[in-house]
């Protein structure tokens, strides 16, 4: 019995950062944004991208926003490109005063549910919680290198933890251009 359970802790703990490091190409995606036009993921490629999924009116989301805004300054001029989006029923209504309130170094919009689901792998018929924050990363080419939920322990020290995610991945040269895209 010892044993059995033991199997299915360290089970559990792999399971809440199986996602940190599965490499999986971007699906397109695009965020609304208030009074200004859509962005599309694939619009970044070339740099790196974190990419936050939230609601609006989330405590722990809004943290995140306020620790993005602080990190953003160290790393946009080294080709990097945080982004939000929110998913909440009623981001659209609240994105005016959650803007007005945090006022981030970087683009905010939202999206649908299902849009959002599907865009983390998430199936129609999937019953799994969908914990916000959301952390995604991608690498210069649009590849989705490391995947955090709001429930992985990655949050804990989301500081250090984004700014050492990030310094890896920059540490990966950026594709050489062909001669055809120069």
């Amino acid at each position: 019995m010892r044993f059995t359970r033991s199997i299915l802790v360290i089970a559990a703990i792999a399971s809440v950062g199986a996602g940190a490091d599965t490499a999986r190409p971007s699906p397109p995606f695009t965020i609304e944004r208030p009074g200004a036009p859509p962005l599309e993921l694939s619009q970044y490629r070339g740099k790196v991208v974190a990419l936050a999924f939230i609601y609006t009116t989330c405590s722990h989301c809004q943290q995140l926003t306020v620790e993005l805004n602080q990190i953003a300054p160290d790393y946009t001029g080294r080709g990097v490109q945080f982004l939000e989006c929110a998913f909440n029923d009623d981001a659209v209504s609240t994105m005016p005063e959650f803007l007005k309130r945090f006022s981030p170094a970087f683009p905010v919009g939202y999206s649908t549910m299902v849009a959002v689901r599907s865009y983390l792998q998430y199936s129609s018929v999937d019953r799994r919680p969908l914990y916000v924050p959301h952390l995604v990363f991608l690498d210069r080419t649009g590849v989705i290198r490391a995947d955090y939920p709001g429930e992985d322990p990655f949050f804990q020290n989301a500081n250090a933890n984004i700014r050492a995610q990030l310094d890896k991945m920059l540490k990966v040269a950026a594709p050489k251009k062909s001669a055809a895209t120069k």
